[in-house]
């Protein structure tokens, strides 16, 4: 096994989303680590 990590790999994170309403609910994202890495800093 290689202890390589894939760059480009998805990652699911969950974002809170307001809807017109006001109402709040988690909403799934797909993201690759790489987009992850550059908001991060």
């Amino acid at each position: 096994m290689s202890k390589h990590q894939m760059a480009d790999a998805p990652v699911c994170t969950w974002v809170a989303v307001t809807d017109a309403s006001g109402r709040t609910r988690m909403e799934a994202r797909w993201t690759t680590a790489a987009s992850l890495a550059v908001a991060a800093a």
